[in-house]
Order: C-alpha cells, then structure tokens, then sequence
C-alpha cells in the first residue's frame, strides 16, 4: 500500500495498482487512483479525481470538484462546492453535500443522497435510491425500479422505466410518468404536477379520466400494462390543470 500525500501547491498524484491512500492537500489537485481498492482525499481546492477500477473510498473535499470512478462498489463523498460525480457500474453510495451538484451513475443498485443545492442526479439501470434535499432538484431513475424522495424545493421526479416510487416532499414538484407501474406517495392537487408529455397514449384530461378510477383512497391510471398510482388522491379533485402535456 502507498500513501501520497500532496501539498499546497496544485500537484499530480499517481497511485498504484494496488489499494493506496491518497491526499490532495489544499491546491487544485489531479489524482489518479488506478486499479487499487483507494483511499483519496482531494482536500481544499478545485480537484479533479479518478478514482480507476477497484472498490474505492473518495472524499472530493471544499471546492468545486470533479470526481470519476470505475466499475468497482465506491464510496464517494464530494463534499461542500458545485460538485460532478461520474460513478460507474458498481454498486455505489454517493453523498453530493452542499452545492449544485451533478451526480450521474451506472447500472449497479446505486444510493445517491443529493444534499443542499439545486441539483441533478442521473442514475442508471439499476434498482436505485435517490434522495433530495433543500432546492430545487432534478432526478431521474431511469432504467430500474428506482426510489426517488425528494424534499424541500421544487424538484422534478423521473423514475424512468420499470416500477418507481416517487414522493416529492414539500415545495411544487412534477412527477414525470413514462409508463410501468409507478406509485406517486404525496401528490398535493392544486400544487404538484403530473408531467405526461412523454407517455403518447394520453394527449388531454378526457384521455386519463376515461382510464382513472378510485380504489379505496387512492386514483390508479391504466393503459395496457402500465399503471399509476395517486395514494391518497381524491379523483374528483383532479383535473386537467394537475397534468403536463
């Protein structure tokens, strides 16, 4: 095992193949992690990290910070700053922190904690867990039956395909439906909006009525195979004005 431990100058670190430990230090630091199961701390400073292969641990620190990881199960923290996260197919855990940060991530079954800031997460095909936090914030699930639960903010939920729970929180949310069987937890009429520009079998209000019915205390949406379900949703209380499109 190697450790490196940088300064404050802006330096380039290069591990090893095998596990190293890694440390930035306060400049603008470059740091490659290569085939090792790593430890690297970017510290202070605007840092761009990469972590390689293996199952790597990764604290981006202060600053505006790129980070990139490969196919292994990473932990990455990135910190305070408006961050990037490029996680790969592993099964990752990814803590954005305070910032506008983006976080993109591969097929594995990824955690993906957004944190403050107006931020966008792009998760992969995996079955994933995105959490929001305080801002206006975009997720998207994609491919997978994802969890997305958003917070404080205006934020846009998109399980994409496959069998997603979306809960949007407090602030006006728009949950986008692209068809599977999804399930909105906390729809607030009047409020939040139900974006269906993408799903082409409905086109207006009489459209989604005509397919809408009340099971006990909550609307469920059919077509085909794909179904949408509103809990705690009054179907008498919907309308035209609660959809996109």
């Amino acid at each position: 095992m190697a450790t490196i431990r940088g300064n404050d100058d802006s330096n380039r670190i290069n591990g090893t193949n095998v596990a190293d430990r890694l440390f930035g230090m306060s400049g603008d630091d470059t740091i490659y992690g290569f085939n090792g199961n790593d430890t690297i701390d970017g510290g202070e400073g605007n840092d761009r990290i990469y972590a390689g292969e293996g199952h790597n641990r990764v604290v981006a620190g202060e600053g505006n910070d790129f980070v990139s990881a490969g196919a292994g199960n990473d932990v990455i923290n990135a910190g305070e700053g408006n961050d990037t996260v490029h996680a790969g197919n592993g099964t990752n855990n990814i803590q954005l922190g305070e910032g506008n940060d983006m976080a993109v991530s591969g097929t594995g079954n990824d955690y993906i904690n957004a944190g403050e800031g107006n931020d966008t997460v792009l998760a992969g095909a995996g079955n994933d867990v995105i959490l929001g936090g305080e801002g206006d914030d975009r997720m998207l699930g994609q491919a997978g039956n994802d969890r997305i639960t958003a917070h404080e903010g205006n934020d846009t939920l998109d399980g994409g395909a496959g069998h997603d729970t979306m809960s949007g929180g407090e602030g006006s949310d728009v949950f986008v439906w692209n068809g599977g069987r999804d399930v909105i937890t906390d729809f607030e009429t009047d409020d939040d909006r139900i974006n269906l520009s993408h799903y082409t079998r409905f086109d207006s209000w009489g459209d989604v009525r005509g397919a809408a019915r009340q099971v006990g205390n909550d609307v469920i949406i059919t077509h085909g195979g794909d179904r949408l379900v509103i809990e705690d949703t009054r179907l008498n209380q919907l309308g035209g004005d609660d959809f996109i499109w």
